[in-house]
C-alpha cells in the first residue's frame, strides 16, 4: 500500500511540476467520453470522462452505478442491490503525443454498493428461521495500472490492468436479531461481498469519442 501511495504521488507531483516543454505551440487539449459496454451486461452503467493537461499526461475520471436483482443458491435468498463508484486517475502516455499508445496510471477508488438480501425459505415457510438482512460494503482503494489506448479518428479503445489495494468495511443488520453471520453461511448460503479487501487485479475495457480535434 505504502508503494502504491508513493508511486501515486510521484505522477501527480511529476503532472504539475513539470516543466512548460511538455506543451508545443499547436497543442489543444483533447477530451474524451468513454462507456464499458461490460457494464451493460452486469446491469452496470460504467464510463468516464479524459481531459488532457498536456502532450504526456492527462486527467481521467471513471464513474459507475451499479445495480441489479439475482437469486443466490435456488430458492433461498434473493438479493437486490444498488450503488456507486468513481475512479480519478493521473495518466502519463509514453508516446511523444498523447493521449494514444501506451500509459502508466495511478488512480484511487471509492466504492458504496448496499445489498438488500431476502430469505425465500422463511417466506416460503414461516416455521424457518429469517435470515432477511441488509448489507453495505463500501471501500477505498489506491492503485497502479498499464493500459493502451488506440484511437482512429474520434473513435478510442481503451485497455487496461493492473493492481488496486482495497481497504474495505462491511455493515450488516438483520431482521432477526438473533441471527448472525456465521448461521447465515451455514444455514442458508455463502455470499461473498461485492468488493475485495486487500489487493485484488484491476481490468478495465471502454469505448470513446473524442469530444474535439487534438
Amino acid at each position: 500500500m505504502k508503494v502504491l501511495r508513493l508511486l501515486c504521488l510521484t505522477l501527480v507531483g511529476v503532472a504539475l511540476f513539470r516543466p512548460s516543454n511538455a506543451q508545443t505551440a499547436d497543442y489543444k487539449p483533447v477530451s474524451i467520453v468513454k462507456v464499458s459496454p461490460f457494464g451493460l451486461f452486469a446491469s452496470r452503467l460504467v464510463g468516464g470522462y479524459e481531459k488532457t493537461v498536456n502532450t504526456k499526461f492527462s486527467w481521467y475520471a471513471g464513474v459507475g452505478l451499479l445495480g441489479g436483482n439475482r437469486t443466490i443458491k435456488k430458492d433461498t435468498l434473493s438479493n437486490s442491490c444498488a450503488g456507486f463508484f468513481v475512479a480519478p486517475e493521473l495518466r502519463y502516455y509514453f508516446n511523444k503525443r498523447g493521449p494514444s499508445g501506451f500509459y502508466t496510471a495511478g488512480l484511487a477508488r471509492l466504492y458504496y454498493i448496499r445489498e438488500k438480501q431476502n430469505d425465500l425459505v422463511h417466506l416460503n415457510n414461516s416455521s424457518e428461521d429469517d435470515y432477511s438482512r441488509k448489507r453495505i460494503t463500501s471501500s477505498l482503494g489506491l492503485g497502479l495500472v498499464l493500459g493502451y489506448q488506440y484511437i482512429k479518428k474520434r473513435w478510442v479503445i481503451d485497455i487496461a490492468g493492473g493492481v488496486l489495494n482495497n481497504a474495505r468495511s462491511i455493515s450488516t443488520n438483520y431482521v432477526d436479531a438473533k441471527a448472525n453471520d456465521y448461521n447465515f453461511n451455514l444455514n442458508r448460503a455463502s455470499a461473498s461481498p461485492l468488493d475485495h479487501r486487500g489487493a485484488g487485479f484491476r481490468f478495465t475495457f471502454t469505448l470513446g469519442y473524442i469530444l474535439n480535434d487534438s
